[in-house]
């Protein structure tokens, strides 16, 4: 029986690729916007006199901005990693360099979480 190597379908790993970062980042902006507007500091959310400080909620948030960060490198940071190594193997410029691209925008999207968290 002769042995058939499946070719790699580029365009359906893009796509999936495509779809799960849209819902990461769907995730992590509802996450985000819930966790901002638990802890919103006005009027209707002060602490009651007598109460502690923010300590739990910074841990809440720190906590939150860390699973983000985790979420892009996995969801990001892998399939480029995996696309520059592939890339380079097949002698493929192009593929090498959408990894490379895609490598930078999840760098600047994890420092990105930093610049935020100290907006917050």
């Amino acid at each position: 029986m002769k042995n058939v190597i499946r070719k790699f379908d580029v365009r359906k790993f893009r796509m999936a690729v495509i779809k799960m970062a849209i819902t990461a980042c769907t995730v992590a902006m509802a996450v985000c916007s819930s966790a901002m507007l638990a802890f919103a500091d006005n009027a209707e959310n002060a602490a009651p006199s007598g109460v502690g400080g923010t300590n739990t909620k910074n841990t809440l948030i720190d906590l939150i901005f860390w699973i983000v960060r985790i979420a892009i490198v996995v969801i990001g940071g892998v399939p480029a990693i995996i696309k520059i190594v592939q890339g380079s193997s097949d002698e493929n410029p192009r593929d090498r360099n959408a990894g490379l691209a895609t490598l930078g925008i999840v760098a600047a999207a994890f420092a990105g979480s930093f610049a935020i968290r100290t907006l917050i």
